[in-house]
Formats: C-alpha cells, sequence, structure tokens
C-alpha cells in the first residue's frame, strides 16, 4: 500500500513538474493550428504574433512561425500575403538550415500559391523542392498529386 503510495506521488509530482516546463512556444503553436482548423484565421495570426515575440532570431522555429502564418493567409484566400510568408519561411530556412516538415510545409504552401495564380510550372518546381525536406505522409501524398496532376499523369488510386 505504502508503494503504491508513493508511485502515486511521484507520478503527480512528476506530471505537475512537466506542466511546469511546458514550453509557451509550442503551446502557442498548438493553440495557431487549432484556430486554422476551425477557420479563426485572424486570431491564429495573432497567436502565431505572439509566439513570433518569444522566438530568438536564431530559433529554427522561426521557419514554422512564417509557414503557419502563410498557412492561415492561403486558407483565408489571400495569396499575395502567404506568398510574402511562405517567402519568409524558405529565406529563414536556408538562413538557418533547416529542412524539417515546417520547410516542406513552406514549399508545398507556395506552390499552392503559385497555382491559384495559374502558374503550375513554376509551382511544379516548389513541390519537387519540398519532397526534398522531410514531410509527413499525407503532405508527401499531397505534393505527389500536385505534381501529377500538373504533369498531366492519371491519378493514382485511393490509398
Amino acid at each position: 500500500m505504502r508503494y503504491a503510495l508513493s508511485l502515486s506521488l511521484l507520478l503527480m509530482a512528476s506530471a505537475s513538474s512537466a506542466a511546469r516546463r511546458a514550453d509557451p512556444v509550442e503551446s502557442g503553436f498548438k493553440q495557431a493550428d487549432q484556430l486554422i482548423e476551425v477557420g479563426e484565421y485572424v486570431r491564429a495570426r495573432d497567436a502565431l504574433d505572439d509566439v513570433h515575440a518569444a522566438l530568438k532570431a536564431d530559433d529554427p522555429r522561426q521557419v514554422r512561425y512564417h509557414e503557419r502564418t502563410g498557412a492561415a493567409w492561403l486558407r483565408a484566400g489571400k495569396i499575395a500575403e502567404a506568398r510574402i510568408a511562405f517567402t519568409a519561411a524558405l529565406k529563414a530556412a536556408q538562413r538557418l538550415k533547416v529542412s524539417d516538415e515546417h520547410a516542406g510545409k513552406a514549399y508545398t504552401g507556395m506552390g499552392l500559391c503559385l497555382r491559384r495564380e495559374s502558374n503550375d510550372r513554376y509551382a511544379l518546381k516548389f513541390f519537387r523542392k519540398a519532397l526534398e525536406n522531410k514531410l509527413d505522409e499525407g503532405t508527401r501524398m499531397f505534393v505527389d498529386d500536385q505534381i501529377r496532376e500538373i504533369e498531366g499523369s492519371p491519378p493514382v488510386p485511393a490509398r
């Protein structure tokens, strides 16, 4: 009984310690992502701006900040603003030597902006560059589909 009580207290202390160490930047990104998903793009950008204020210039999460901002603008249909944000993400990725999923999504977002501007030829270059970065499986499949569509290849059956 005493062992179970000790283990229980240890787990509770560990959980509260983890809560105190929670990264406010990561929490801000999570909040912004949730707002983007429900179509609250202005509030998402405000949350992202709060995150940005906490980031140092050499923090690799600068790429994520700009990519997520671009995603919010793109979903709101503001292509010019989205392109500016994705360009900032790509510049930050180059400067900070980041090739993670957020860099890949920034290339994907730029490709989508270009497609919306009827510039499929240039979009293709960004989609191909996206595949050079680490992407989650869903984004990778989406990018593959965009490339096939631009190239006029038949779609791949449902996966």
